[in-house]
């Protein structure tokens, strides 16, 4: 009964507005493809941009209040100043409330639920090549440790540091609508603004909570791990290269995201055999071998402890049965 209310009451637009084109594609897509369990917004948007940005209170009703799990190339940045709901982001789930700041690095699993029903905020999208194209040098988005896979991807802010972003990004909404060229120009330099400020926001958030949200080792780890998940699967060999104890290693990472190293290896593990149980025609064997398992029954024991289900159990639950 809910839904269908608020369904009905999302805003209508037409094709003269790229925004609203762009919206509309993501509501489209999380409706459709829901039996991806996983949806690549990249193979299945297929509607490449730059940019964009959204009020929330157009945007979270206009998705029906949730985000399925899903990843993309383009960064988010989010400023909650009003609203509620439970967020996932990689290895965090967290509560969203007023004044809530958190990011979504690119290609990282995340989704939204239980929305409260009169959120307001901004929701900033963007890709570094949107930068490139304005002649800013790589190296002064790529360093920004808010951007970063490892750090705690949200903080919950003050008032007066509330008030400082939603202006930025009340900015970039003005800027948004002006001269194509000095648009995009303006805009870069307000996404950057707003980039150094929440590496700001995180530093000063470290300082007074005596606890750190970005560890260079665990950022190693990650990228570590994002090469070399499909065919190594031991902590050790991690933290060899890493210089660090295994015990140390579980310790840093279950600090920094509230799992071991160990779990944190094998949820990837599980991320990706899920992926290709609903994308991929290959069957439990191919998926064994392309994951670096020897034998098949091997795969499927690791899937079962982890998911709670057998592969062929997994893959049977995403048919959906003709009406």
């Amino acid at each position: 009964m809910t839904t269908s209310k608020r369904m009905s009451n999302a805003p209508t637009y037409t094709d003269k507005n790229d925004d609203a084109i762009v919206l509309e594609k993501y509501r489209q897509v999380y409706r459709k493809y829901l039996d991806d369990k996983i949806i690549d917004m990249d193979k299945r948007m297929k509607h490449p941009f730059d940019f964009q940005i959204y009020s929330l209170e157009t945007a979270v009703p206009y998705v029906n209040y949730t985000v399925p799990p899903s990843r993309q190339t383009p960064y988010w940045i989010v400023l909650v100043k009003k609203g509620s709901c439970e967020k996932s982001i990689g290895s965090f789930t967290f509560p969203v409330k007023e004044q809530t700041l958190y990011i979504v690095p690119k290609r990282m699993l995340h989704s939204s639920k239980h929305w409260s029903a009169d959120p307001s905020g901004y929701v900033l999208l963007f890709n570094i090549d949107f930068f490139l194209n304005n002649a800013f040098p790589k190296h002064m988005i790529s360093n920004k440790k808010v951007l970063k896979n490892s750090i705690r991807p949200y903080l919950y802010l003050d008032a007066p540091q509330t008030r400082s972003l939603s202006d930025m990004f009340e900015t970039i909404l003005q800027e948004h609508s002006g001269n194509e060229r000095e648009r995009k120009a303006m805009i870069a330099i307000k996404i950057l603004e707003i980039l150094i400020n929440c590496d700001r926001l995180f530093s000063q958030a470290e300082q007074i909570g005596n606890e750190r949200y970005y560890h260079p080792v665990v950022e190693r780890f990650n990228s570590l791990l994002e090469a070399n998940f499909k065919k190594e699967k031991a902590v050790g060999l991690y933290a060899a290269t890493l210089g660090i104890h295994p015990n140390n290693l579980n310790s840093l990472i279950r600090e920094h995201t509230g799992i071991s190293a160990k779990q944190t290896i094998n949820n990837r593990i599980i991320t990706e055999a899920k992926y290709l149980l609903a994308h991929s025609d290959l069957n439990v064997k191919g998926i064994a071998n392309q994951l670096g398992f020897e034998e098949a029954h091997n795969f499927s024991t690791f899937f079962k402890k982890n998911a709670g289900i057998s592969p062929l159990d997994y893959k049977a639950s995403l048919i959906v049965s003709p009406k």
